[in-house]
């Protein structure tokens, strides 16, 4: 796989940041790029998501555009499966209540994703935007069945599994909340200067990443504490591809904490691409363009 790190714009005017994702799976000889944006007053000032992509799917024969694909869900599907997978081998078997912090999109695919992993009894639910939220809950309950509700903070944090699916720049709920036993998705930050989680989560728990590589260099959630000497590079068990593959384990004692923190990889965009343009290509749909 050629995946180089994101190359990343901070647009500081608009308070938003884009991000450029470019990978190739000679395997499958799948060639492509993802640009996705995070502008985080989006809703309010022009009635868009907060975080906006699109991925530009190439043939990897000659380099010719083959298919723009909405990046937007592509993202959303995508990074709540690779979270469903870390928690079917991270989280506790008998683990029921799910908290997630975030009302949007990935709070969403979120739960859906890890009700097909774990049978969940409970689901509560913390946004800044509190209308936003009962809808939210109101909407997954129907979907789901499942009972979701809104919670404090707190309420969130002592849940079986924990989800922090949110633009903020400082940890969205104090480490000490945290239940032993307890597995966490840490997924809405990827830069350097922004974290969803304190230096008491990530001091205390078993961590598994995406990639070693992309977390050092994008995670604020690790780079922050390391930069004033409370956590290092040690501190990380390993990737969740050791795991699903059996040569480490995602978890050791029901009791310990687990945190999976994901910054996203462009191969999981690429490849996803590749199957929605064969499967749109063998039903007839889409719109072909001249370039």
């Amino acid at each position: 796989v050629v995946m180089p790190v994101r190359l990343t714009i901070r647009v500081e005017a608009h308070e938003g940041v884009s991000a450029f994702m470019p990978a190739y799976l000679p395997g499958k000889d799948q060639l492509g790029i993802k640009v996705v944006s995070a502008f985080g007053r989006n809703r309010e000032k022009f009635g868009l998501p907060t975080v906006i992509g699109s991925i530009l799917l190439l043939d990897a024969k000659s380099g010719m555009p083959m298919a723009i694909v909405d990046g937007t869900y592509v993202t959303a599907v995508r990074t709540a499966a690779a979270s469903a997978v870390a928690t079917k081998y991270m989280a506790r078997e008998d683990a029921s209540t799910l908290g997630i912090f975030g009302s949007g999109v990935q709070g969403e695919t979120h739960l859906l994703a890890i009700s097909e992993v774990r049978r969940l009894d409970g689901v509560v639910v913390n946004s800044r935007d509190p209308k936003r939220c009962e809808d939210f809950c109101e909407r997954m309950s129907k979907k789901t069945g499942i009972k979701v509700r809104s919670g404090r903070p707190q309420e969130v944090a002592e849940s079986d599994i924990v989800v922090t699916a949110t633009t903020s720049k400082t940890p969205v709920f104090d480490g000490s909340w945290v239940k032993r036993g307890t597995h966490i998705n840490g997924i809405g930050s990827h830069s350097p200067q922004a974290r969803e989680l304190d230096e008491r989560v990530v001091s205390s728990a078993r961590i598994i990443v995406d990639s070693l590589e992309a977390n050092l260099k994008e995670a604020g959630d690790f780079l922050i504490p390391m930069a004033e000497g409370r956590f290092s590079k040690e501190m990380i068990y390993g990737e969740l591809g050791e795991v699903v593959l059996g040569g480490k384990r995602g978890r050791e004692k029901p009791d310990e904490i687990t945190l999976f923190k994901s910054v996203g990889l462009a191969i999981e965009d690429v490849s996803t691409a590749a199957a929605v343009y064969a499967k749109a290509k063998s039903l007839g749909v889409g719109r072909e363009i001249t370039l």
